[in-house]
């Protein structure tokens, strides 16, 4: 018999009678209010987007080449680059025809050079498609620049959407201006890029060297190092130019050189970074035949399309930049009128009753009329 003063029992929650009867022991209330480790992850990431806007920017750039559709963009002007290169190589080789023909002992050399290297015969037939493409240089080139202006516009026309996408959306332009100002933009980018090689020509060189030896510095031991730094340096600053310059001036958008610097040099890093690694992959796949013949092939198809990637993601870079908001592409709102298809049930009225008295009378006289013919024969 239980005495009055004695505390009540407390009764046990639904959900605690359920986990007794399953024979698990009672969660702690405690216990479930922990967050988890996702969760935990997703509160740690969200402090450091506040606390790093760097960390911010980063995430808005990725969000905003992935809503834009920038690997489809990527990979078209992978494909229209490396279509607009085949012209270009004919020009080259046009070009260089016209250096050979006006320099006949150059020509000589490089006939008898090819002649010594390929076994037997084989040099002979070389000399001969060599004389044959100086004598045909004027139509290959002629071709060849033909070849590269369509393919030039059509790549860097495809370049110019694609960077406008980054900043949201796209520019209407005029149908033939724009080919035209196309055509200007890619004979700009061809000088700006042979400015470039020039200049990183210039830093591989063995100016470095040259230097060194002048004052005495040229057998030290670190001096292989300084000419291999200043090499790498002076090609990331000819890259840099290269980049700002295309990021600055390809966008539709009026976007300052000064704004597009930092984006340049990333992009000209990690393009340095990109090359190095090339040329090791070629190191790797010329040693076999298999190599030799689709190695290249496969290094310029990846290498393109690498670069393209890198390139529309330093757009992104910019466009999403609070010093660059006011360049951003509003799109109007072009959204189709809703369509409501609704059965349409034609019912002939009735017939007033003139008309009726009309139709028979019209009737009868024609009747009285086919009689009357009828009689007459």
């Amino acid at each position: 018999m239980t005495s009055a003063n004695s505390a009540p029992q407390s009764e046990a929650s639904p959900a605690s009678e359920k986990y007794l009867q399953a024979g698990h022991a009672v969660p702690d209330p405690s216990e479930e209010s922990k967050p988890s480790l996702v969760d935990k992850g997703k509160a740690a990431f969200a402090q450091a987007r506040e606390r790093w806007p760097w960390i911010n920017h980063l995430v808005a750039t990725v969000e905003r080449y992935n809503d834009r559709r920038g690997n489809v963009y990527a990979a078209g002007i992978s494909f229209n680059g490396i279509l607009a290169i085949v012209p270009i190589i004919m020009v080259g080789f046009a070009i260089a025809a016209f250096v050979l023909a006006s320099r006949p002992e150059l020509l000589d050399e490089l006939k008898n050079a090819i002649v010594d290297a390929m076994p037997g015969q084989a040099g002979d037939q070389l000399g001969d498609v060599i004389d044959s493409a100086i004598d045909s240089r004027a139509t290959v080139g002629l071709i060849g620049l033909f070849g590269a202006a369509f393919t030039g516009i059509g790549w860097i026309s495809g370049v110019r959407v694609a960077f406008t996408e980054m900043y949201g959306g796209r520019v209407d332009r005029n149908p033939v201006m724009s080919k035209v100002w196309d055509l200007v933009t890619f004979v700009l980018l061809g000088v700006a890029f042979a400015a470039t090689m020039a200049l990183t020509a210039l830093g591989n060189s063995g100016l470095t060297t040259k230097l060194l030896s002048w004052v005495s510095l040229d057998d030290a031991s670190w001096a292989p190092v300084v000419v291999r730094v200043v090499s790498i340096l002076i090609s990331v600053f000819a890259s840099w130019l290269l980049f700002t310059f295309v990021l600055a001036r390809l966008p539709l958008v009026p976007l300052p050189f000064v704004n597009a610097m930092k984006a340049g040099l990333a992009t000209a890093i990690a393009f340095e970074i990109v090359k190095s690694l090339g040329g090791l992959y070629l190191k790797s796949v010329l040693s076999s035949p298999a190599g030799i013949a689709f190695g290249p092939i496969l290094g310029l198809m990846v290498f393109a399309y690498l670069a393209s990637r890198i390139v529309l993601y330093a757009s992104a870079w910019c466009a999403t930049d609070p010093i660059n908001a006011a360049y951003q592409v509003e799109e109007e709102d072009e959204r189709l009128r809703p369509v409501v298809l609704a059965p349409t049930t034609q019912v002939s009225p009735v017939p007033r009753p003139g008309v009726v008295v009309g139709a028979i009378g019209v009737g009868a006289a024609a009747s009285a009329v086919l009689g009357w013919m009828m009689r007459r024969r």
